[in-house]
């Protein structure tokens, strides 16, 4: 992801995002507001506010999709922002991202 991240400008996980959102939509029925729209236009009018409480609910339904993968909105506030001050922070908030989204049930 880091490395797809660098080659491609940020586009990949703008589209690996989105498709996260898609994917999470299936089982829990509720509407996730595509990642792209909210980084490119409303990260920008809201002044990054909207994309903390984005990040925030996925995080809290992944977390309810899977409770044993021990993932929560926490770990979002946890690795991902104060995890910033120690840089290796948003990195280790990735990896559990993926775990979290790699231990959901099949049909999730």
């Amino acid at each position: 992801m880091l490395f797809l991240s660098l080659i491609t400008l940020g586009i990949y996980p703008m589209i690996k995002y989105t498709q996260m959102g898609y994917d999470i939509k299936n089982p829990d029925g509720k509407y996730t507001f595509p990642y792209w729209i909210m980084q490119l236009f409303l990260s920008v009018i809201t002044l990054g506010i909207f994309p903390l409480i984005w990040w925030h609910k996925i995080c809290g339904r992944i977390g309810a999709l899977g409770p044993s993968n021990g993932f929560s909105a926490g770990t979002f506030w946890g690795w991902r922002i104060l995890g910033s001050f120690i840089i290796v922070g948003p990195i280790i908030f990735l990896w559990k991202l993926c775990n979290a989204l790699n231990s959901l049930p099949k049909g999730a």
